[in-house]
């Protein structure tokens, strides 16, 4: 299984950081511990991810038949990147649960494989954003961590999300 695609957006769509794609590739995610997943968004601070807003998917797919599902990350207590000036960062990990499943996931398709099964991997991360307030510099950053105590590694690096407010898609936070 090989990560075809990986993506921690905002609500829109953005490029990946080429030296972060690289340094995936070289990862197997079938022997990697879910314990280690943590995304992180760098944000303004009138910019906020609601509850139940990020998820991490880990599919794998095969002759129409889907393995895998999406899981609803938590905030989580601990130290991100650093942020820039007037922008905060948000930390979110899988339950342990969701470890659990993922686990599961990743033996049943080790098993498939060795039974001569083909198909394709999927892992993602996805975050929602609402407004507090006025945005001056709508830019943000996001990042992954494969590994306890692994760095995190930049997937999009100061993303312009003007055009996303701008059409509506900033809902307020409640």
């Amino acid at each position: 299984m090989r990560i075809l695609s990986l993506f921690l957006l905002l609500g829109a769509c953005g490029s990946l950081n080429l030296s972060t794609l690289i340094e995936l590739s070289r990862r197997d995610p079938l022997t990697a511990n879910p314990d280690g997943f943590v995304a992180a968004v760098a944000l303004p601070e009138a910019l906020d991810v609601p509850a139940g807003g990020a998820t991490l998917g880990f599919y794998w797919e095969s002759a129409g038949e889907t393995i895998g599902g999406s899981y609803t990350l938590r905030r989580r207590e601990g130290v991100g990147p650093a942020p820039a000036a007037g922008q905060h960062v948000l930390v979110f990990d899988l339950t342990p649960a969701d470890a659990a499943s993922i686990r599961q996931t990743q033996q049943e398709i080790i098993a498939l494989k060795a039974d001569g099964v083909s198909g394709e991997g999927r892992f993602s991360v996805y975050a929602a954003a609402c407004g507090r307030g006025d945005v001056a510099a709508p830019r943000l950053s996001t990042y992954i961590q494969v590994e306890s105590g692994g760095g995190f590694l930049p997937l999009l690096r100061e993303y312009d999300i003007s055009a996303d407010m701008a059409q509506g898609r900033l809902p307020a936070c409640i």
